[in-house]
């Protein structure tokens, strides 16, 4: 680190322009390397162990990557890049950590050449555009009602992954992904919110996963009293208390006899018995809260034949207006029918040895996915690759083109950039033959985690390609015959949506880091506290040399907070 004396803070660093692009270089490339051994249906699995003991398993290239903490603001930029593919598309996560991890490596080269920085931006962004092209040019239109396709995209996403692997039949998971996507889908518009699908996880046989027309509760019904299924309800979903209120402030009243007391019950009640006759009148069946619903209520309810359900979450409330077509009750008092839902049936069932909730709605607008496993870290890894699935079939639905997988889309870019950069007589050149090199490490690392020899994939696969004619030939990775195949009758196929996420993310975080050329850095100090007048300082002794407490005085020590 340099120091310039005068012109900076004596706690202000500068690190230099070329120590600094090589640094950022390196830092991104090497948390990219993190997740390379996780691609493909034979890549490995990882686990982060957090302070709490805690330990997480997963394939998953971008959950693996939140997890882990890093402080060079290179290797964050890559990290928010990978969580960019994952949260637009919700696949591709690893693949986009190998392409920018390759595009950086590619880039340090090119700056040991002694190729400018704003030719290898140039050139990286010539190179996407004309990716793009390609990309529209070879996918393929399919029908977005086919659910052949869709199981065959569920399998290339889910292929040795937890909720694929685990299962006898998996032909049964598929279908229950394909069902939860067609009971929600909007097929006026081709547009799905996958938010619309909940999914709850107990411990259990996996075999017994299963998808509920509605919604579950993890929840039990209030009172023993109460009925424990109703056919054909009609629910009411309120967001207030169903109990007497405590004051904000302490309050005290004064009684002097039984008769008083006896009195002062009454009066608290009243109100209660108010908007329980409001519910009974309305012929409420089930009674949904997110508040409080105390035993007066509950008696007097139950009496009636009517469930009681209280403190349900927020979530579990929208999830109940889409399952039943309910609307939350605004005022208890003025109870509309359109505010009341219906439901096939409510029932209370024990799940994984707790009680839980079921609501089966009529024509519900919302689902439910049951996940059951062994031990919580399946779960959460069965979680994981439940929203990838429900993703790449939101992304098939709304745009319904296909590529082949297997490193073949890859391979065809590759081969299409080497041409075009023939084309080019300046600099530029090399920078577009070095991003195809770049792209076509995805196929690369697809044969070095099933065990294939790099440099024999790499020479077979470029020959197939020089060797074809005109007409566009899908090779890739045959990982079942560890060899260079056409993909063409393989049932290995993506989304085109999101491999032009992959290429638009990897490049934009790629220049993004490119652009940078210094840092500036200040020495970080520890003891950073803030006084009562919102003064905010720090000592390097840890402010042995300010006593402050004393100028401040007793009373206002309090506020005096450390962070």
């Amino acid at each position: 680190m340099m120091k310039y004396p005068g012109l900076l803070d004596e706690d202000v660093s500068r690190i230099g322009v070329q120590e600094s692009q090589m640094l950022n270089l390196i830092s991104g490339k090497l948390v990219t390397d993190l997740v390379k051994t996780s691609l493909g249906p034979k890549g490995m699995s990882k686990i982060y162990i957090d302070i709490l003991d805690e330990d997480t398993l997963t394939k998953h290239g971008g959950a693996f990557l939140r997890k882990v903490d890093v402080d060079h603001p290179a290797a964050k930029s890559v990290i928010e890049a990978v969580n960019t593919v994952d949260t637009h598309v919700g696949d591709g996560t690893t693949s986009s950590a190998i392409l920018i991890g390759s595009l950086l490596d590619n880039a340090k080269d090119l700056l040991n050449m002694g190729i400018p920085v704003t030719v290898i931006i140039k050139g990286y962004e010539r190179s996407l555009d004309y990716t793009l092209n390609v990309l529209d040019d070879v996918k393929i239109s399919s029908n977005n009602l086919d659910q052949k396709i869709m199981k065959q995209l569920l399998v290339t996403c889910l292929d040795g992954k937890a909720l694929f692997d685990l299962y006898e039949s998996q032909e049964k998971i598929l279908n229950l992904m394909i069902e939860s996507i067609s009971c929600i889908r909007d097929f006026k518009n081709n547009y799905i919110n996958t938010d619309d699908i909940k999914i709850e996880e107990k411990i259990g046989n996996i075999s017994e996963t299963q998808l509920i027309r509605g919604t579950i509760l993890d929840k039990t019904i209030d009172s023993s009293a109460m009925p424990r299924s109703i056919d054909n309800p009609k629910i009411l979903l309120i967001n207030e208390s169903l109990e007497t209120m405590k004051t904000k402030s302490e309050s005290e009243i004064e009684i002097t006899s039984p008769e008083q007391m006896s009195q002062f019950l009454i009066q608290e009640n009243t109100d209660l018995e108010i908007l329980v006759k409001k519910i009974i009148d309305a012929d409420i069946d089930v009674v949904i809260s997110r508040k409080g619903v105390n035993d007066f209520v509950q008696e007097a309810l139950a009496q009636k034949g009517i469930i009681t359900i209280r403190r349900v979450k927020y979530n579990d409330l929208w999830w109940l207006e889409k399952a039943t077509g309910a609307k939350t009750c605004k005022d208890i008092h003025k109870i509309s029918g359109d505010e009341i839902g219906h439901a096939k049936k409510i029932y209370e069932k024990t799940i994984g040895g707790d009680k839980m909730i079921f609501v089966e709605g009529v024509n519900p607008k919302s689902v439910t996915l049951l996940l059951r496993a062994n031990s919580k870290r399946y779960l959460d890894e069965l979680h994981r690759n439940a929203l990838n699935g429900f993703k790449v079939l939101k992304n098939f639905i709304e745009n319904p083109f296909i590529v082949l997988g297997a490193g073949a889309i890859e391979g065809i870019i590759a081969e299409k950039i080497r041409n075009h950069a023939s084309t080019i007589e300046n600099k530029e050149q090399i920078v577009l033959e070095r991003f195809a090199n770049s792209v076509e490490e995805i196929p690369l690392t697809l044969a070095r985690n099933i065990g294939m020899n790099v440099i024999d994939t790499k020479t077979q696969l470029r020959a197939k390609f020089a060797n074809s004619t005109n007409k566009i030939k899908w090779y890739g990775v045959d990982y079942n015959l560890r060899k260079i195949s056409d993909m063409t009758s393989s049932k290995i196929i993506e989304t085109s949506i999101v491999k032009q996420q992959i290429f638009n993310t990897a490049v934009e975080a790629t220049n993004m880091i490119l652009n940078i050329d210094d840092v500036f850095m200040k020495n970080q100090i520890d003891n950073t506290h803030c006084h009562v007048d919102g003064h905010v300082h720090a000592h390097h002794d840890g402010g042995k040399s300010h006593n402050h407490f004393e100028q401040e005085g007793l009373e206002q020590r309090q506020m005096h907070q450390y962070y």
